[in-house]
């Protein structure tokens, strides 16, 4: 019976479920299920606590009877926004505990525990501690946890993401309440740069757009790990509004242009009219459609190009050079709009731009990218303080009849 492990995220409009295990450093998804919640999140603040908590708990069992599927969910792994992230980097080394010098799970906890206890400023508290190096004597250096390795010392290199104490509290608390606990809670920019290290295809090195319902994040990824991000709220739920707005109609109506249509450079001479359900008086076209979302995409453009200008000037002050040429991967459910390529171009000239499509089977939208990069980090043993159970309260398949921190980059400055 594989491991399970079930994946949560809260989103601006929305809770998505995935069940699954890691196999061979890749994701496999035996279960999804999303709750559409319009107006969850508004400007970074969850608009009702108790429909949150409501709707949680309606996952606590899946009964999927064409899957042959009954599970029951008591502890998770979730997702958080990446707001506010800021990440430093930590070294710490520990005695090694055992008499003969053998290395084992409790001296690799005990040196992660030393990172923990660090005291964080400004705010932010420690979401998830990333080992990058482990240290033995004679400068034997590891990827992984060095179990059965004999050293009387331990050191570890690691990333410390945090997190505003309040941004993390809150979905702990709400979480909580709706009677799940977090086994692992991870940023979302982290997971994305987990999954994207699988696909050979992309770049270890680059920025990555996390354009979101309602929010969209842009970090800077070094070597598959995260280093800053920057946040600002817009994403695809305001393009879904000012065509709603335009065209007199459903935000549902003007989701279903946004999704089948999108942008579209060649018309046809013979321009029929778009279908658009339930809406007020007037007829539309393709045209007006292009016109709506070229209109939305010059203004989010703006706020992008300067998202990235501030989170790389940074970097570029520090190492005396500019990086116009560093590639940028698009992700979210925003990113898959029909015709977004050209706008990105128009905003990156110079960099080559990456829309990749997620490779698991039942999990192929881009909006699931998140949560297959969590799938993915929360099956890795670290040693942290937390007892590393695997898996889920109850699980079952049945057929039927059957040192000092420092901010990580290139100084202390908040972005």
């Amino acid at each position: 019976m594989e491991n399970l492990t079930a994946c949560f995220e809260i989103s601006s409009d929305s809770i998505k479920l995935l069940i699954g295990y890691e196999l061979d450093g890749k994701p496999i998804v035996l279960y999804r299920k999303k709750k559409d919640m319009p107006g969850l999140i508004k400007d970074g603040q969850i608009a009702d606590p108790n429909a949150l908590i409501k709707t949680l708990a309606e996952f606590h069992n899946v009964n999927d009877e064409a899957a042959l599927l009954k599970i029951s969910i008591s502890e998770i792994c979730l997702v958080l926004p990446s707001v506010g992230l800021v990440v430093y980097d930590n070294e710490k080394t520990t005695n090694v505990v055992a008499p003969n010098n053998e290395i084992a799970k409790i001296d690799v906890a005990n040196v992660i525990s030393l990172v923990r206890k660090e005291s964080i400023p400004g705010g932010n508290c420690i979401v998830d501690i990333i080992p990058d190096e482990f240290v033995l004597d004679e400068g034997r250096r590891f990827g992984n946890p060095p179990l059965g390795e004999k050293s009387k010392s331990l050191t570890v290199l690691a990333k410390i993401h945090t997190l505003p104490e309040t941004l993390y509290s809150t979905y702990n608390r709400l979480v909580n309440q709706a009677g799940f606990r977090i086994r692992k809670a991870a940023v979302s920019v982290y997971c994305l740069a987990e999954l994207f290290k699988t696909y050979h295809e992309l770049p270890s090195s680059y920025l990555l757009v996390d354009m979101g319902s309602r929010l969209t994040s842009v970090s800077f990824i070094g070597d598959g790990s995260p280093y800053s991000s920057v946040s600002f709220y817009n994403g695809g739920d305001d393009l879904t509004e000012a065509i709603a707005t335009a065209f007199d109609c459903t935000f549902s109506a003007a989701e279903r242009l946004k999704v089948e249509y999108g942008y579209k450079e060649k018309i046809r001479r013979y321009d029929p009219c778009l279908p658009m359900g339930e809406r007020g008086e007037g007829e539309f076209h393709q045209a007006d459609l292009n016109n709506i979302i070229t209109e939305y995409f010059e203004s989010y453009r703006v706020t992008l190009t300067n998202a990235v200008n501030a989170l790389l000037g940074k970097y570029e002050k520090k190492y005396g050079k500019r990086f116009d040429s560093i590639p940028v991967i698009f992700t979210g459910g925003a990113s898959g709009l029909n015709g977004i390529e050209a706008f990105m171009k128009e905003a990156f000239p110079s960099r080559e731009c990456f829309y990749p499509v997620p490779k698991a089977i039942g999990a192929r939208e881009a909006g699931y990218s998140t949560l297959l990069g969590l799938l993915l980090a929360s099956s890795r043993y670290v040693g942290s303080l937390e007892d590393n159970f695997r898996g889920m309260g109850s699980v079952s398949r049945v057929a039927k009849d059957k040192g000092k921190v420092r901010r990580n980059g290139a100084d202390s400055d908040a972005l």
